[in-house]
C-alpha cells in the first residue's frame, strides 16, 4: 500500500520518557549515538521529531503501518528509525508521569502500548509484540503538553518499547512514536520467618505437689530448761567414747547406780548376819531339884 507523505508541519511527540526521533533531534547529547548517526545517514529529517503522521488511518493502525516499520508509521525518510538495535538511547523510568509535548496542539485521544515480554530490541517491532495498557480519551493541555499517570503492566521488567498513538479528531491525522525505555525489576518482597510446624497437642501435665515453704527460723529465746520449738527435728547426737568423755549427768548417774547397789549389797549383808545370829542356840538350863540340900 502507497503512504502519503504530507508536508512537514510540527505537531507533536513524547519528550517524557522521549520518543527515538526526539533523541536524535539537534541539541540532544543522545544524537550522537550509532543508531541516530545510522538514522539520520538514512536520511531523518531529525528536525521535524514531532511530524511522524500518517492521514485518515482513522482507527485502521494495523492496516496501515506494517509490521516492522511501525517506529517509522511506514514513512521512508523515517525508517531510520525502525533499525532493530539493543544500541537505541533508552529512558530508565522513575516515575509513571508520562508527558507528550505538542508543538501544535490538537484534539484527540491517545492510545499506549508496551512490548511483551520477552520483547527483544534485536528483532523488527511487529504489532504481535505489543500490548495495550492505556486509553485516554481528549486530554487537557497543561503547560504545552499532555500529561499521563500512566500504569504499566506488573509483568515487564528490564528493557521494552513504548509505542504512543495519537488519534487526532480535529484533523485527519494520526501520530506514531517509539520510546526506548527500561522498567526495573519489582522490588522482591521481605523474607518472611517461616511458621513453626503445630506442636503435637498432648494432655496437660499434672501440677506438681505443692511444698510447704521451710519455716523461718525462730529469733525468740527458749526458756530456760526447755528446747526450742522448731517444725524440723534435729539429729539426736549419739555419744561415742572413743571420741568424747561422758557427760556430767551420764557421770552423776552412773555413781548413784554404783551407790544404790552397795547399799543393797550392806543390807542383805545385815540381814544375813542377823538371821545367822538369830538361829544359833541359847544356852542349856540347869534343872534343880526341891527339897533339902545334900549334905
Amino acid at each position: 500500500m502507497l503512504l502519503c507523505e504530507v508536508p512537514a508541519r510540527a505537531h507533536g511527540a513524547p519528550t517524557d520518557p522521549a520518543s527515538r526521533a526526539y533523541l536524535c533531534s539537534p541539541g540532544q547529547p543522545t544524537a550522537s549515538s550509532s543508531p541516530c548517526r545510522s538514522a539520520i545517514a538514512a536520511g531523518l529529517p531529525s528536525t521535524e521529531w514531532d511530524n511522524i503522521r500518517l492521514p485518515n488511518v482513522a482507527g485502521r493502525d494495523a492496516a496501515r503501518v506494517p509490521d516492522g516499520k511501525l517506529c517509522s508509521a511506514g514513512i521512508a525518510r523515517y525508517a531510520g528509525l525502525d533499525l532493530p538495535s539493543a544500541q537505541w538511547p533508552v529512558t530508565k523510568l522513575k516515575s509513571t508521569a508520562f508527558t507528550y509535548r505538542a508543538t501544535i496542539p490538537h484534539q484527540g485521544s491517545f492510545r499506549f502500548y508496551a512490548t511483551r515480554p520477552g520483547y527483544s530490541p534485536a528483532q523488527p517491532l511487529r504489532w504481535a509484540d505489543l500490548e495495550q495498557f492505556l486509553s485516554v480519551p481528549t486530554p487537557p493541555l497543561v503547560n504545552g503538553g499532555y500529561e499521563f499517570k500512566v500504569q504499566l503492566p506488573k509483568d515487564r521488567a528490564g528493557r521494552h518499547v513504548i509505542y504512543t498513538v495519537w488519534q487526532n479528531t480535529d484533523t485527519p491525522d494520526t501520530y506514531y512514536s517509539c520510546t526506548d525505555v527500561e522498567i526495573a525489576a519489582p522490588a522482591a518482597p521481605a523474607a518472611q520467618p517461616a511458621a513453626a510446624p503445630p506442636a503435637a497437642t498432648q494432655p496437660p501435665a499434672a501440677a506438681p505437689p505443692a511444698t510447704k515453704p521451710a519455716a523461718a527460723p525462730s529469733t525468740k529465746s527458749a526458756a530456760p530448761g526447755t528446747l526450742p520449738s522448731s517444725s524440723t527435728p534435729r539429729p539426736v547426737p549419739v555419744a561415742s567414747s572413743a571420741e568424747q568423755p561422758p557427760s556430767t549427768a551420764t557421770r552423776i548417774g552412773m555413781s548413784a547406780i554404783v551407790a544404790a547397789l552397795g547399799g543393797l549389797a550392806a543390807l542383805g549383808a545385815i540381814m544375813l548376819w542377823r538371821r545367822r545370829i538369830c538361829e544359833r542356840p541359847g544356852p542349856v538350863p540347869v534343872p534343880t531339884r526341891s527339897g533339902p540340900p545334900l549334905g
